[in-house]
C-alpha cells in the first residue's frame, strides 16, 4: 500500500501538481499543523479545566460597567489597527497579502469562533474524545460541502470512509 500525495514542481514561475510516493515539502507543513494544533489542544484543554464546566450561556456573560466600555473599546481600536496594518502591509509581502484576503480573512474568524465554542463540549469531555468526534463530524461534511459547492467527485472508497468515519462517531459516542 502506498500514500500518494500531491507535488508541487516549480519551473519557470508556474506550478504543476504532480504525484509522487513521498514530498518533504507536503509532509513537513502537515507535521507543523499537528504537533502545533496538538500542543495548542492540549494547552486549549488544561485551560478550559480551570474554569469548570462551561454554557453558551457563561460564554456570553457581561458584566457591563463603564470600565468594560473603556477596554472593550480600546479592544476594538487595537483590532482595528491590526485590521488596517495587515491589509496595507498586502502588498509588501504574501503572507499578508493571504492573511488579508477578505475570504481567508473571514475563514480565519469562523475557525476562530469554532475553537472558542470548543470549550463548552470540552468542559464536560476528554480532549481525545472530542477531538475524534470533531474530526470525524468536520471531515464528513467537508466532503459533503466540497461535492456541493465545488463539484468534487469522490470514488467509492470516499463515501466507505464517510460512512466509517459517522460509525466512528457512534463508536466514540458510547465509550
Amino acid at each position: 500500500m502506498s500514500i500518494v500525495v500531491p507535488l508541487i514542481e516549480v519551473g519557470l514561475g508556474e506550478r504543476k501538481v504532480g504525484k509522487r510516493m513521498f514530498d518533504v515539502w507536503f509532509w513537513l507543513p502537515v507535521a507543523l499543523i499537528i504537533v502545533i494544533g496538538t500542543v495548542g489542544g492540549l494547552l486549549f484543554k488544561y485551560g478550559t479545566n480551570m474554569f469548570g464546566s462551561i454554557s453558551l450561556e457563561r460564554m456570553s456573560e457581561i458584566q457591563f460597567s463603564s470600565r468594560t466600555l473603556l477596554y472593550l473599546s480600546i479592544m476594538l481600536v487595537g483590532v482595528l489597527l491590526i485590521v488596517f496594518s495587515g491589509y496595507s502591509l498586502r502588498g509588501e509581502f504574501f503572507a499578508m497579502r493571504f492573511l488579508f484576503s477578505p475570504l481567508i480573512f473571514c475563514a480565519l474568524i469562523a475557525l476562530f469562533i469554532s475553537r472558542l465554542l470548543i470549550g463548552v463540549p470540552l468542559s464536560v469531555t476528554g480532549l481525545g474524545r472530542l477531538t475524534m468526534i470533531v474530526t470525524t463530524l468536520s471531515a464528513v461534511a467537508t466532503v459533503i460541502a466540497s461535492a456541493i459547492l465545488f463539484k468534487e467527485s469522490y470514488p467509492p472508497r470516499v463515501a466507505l470512509g464517510v460512512a466509517l468515519g459517522i460509525a466512528a462517531i457512534a463508536l466514540i459516542g458510547e465509550a
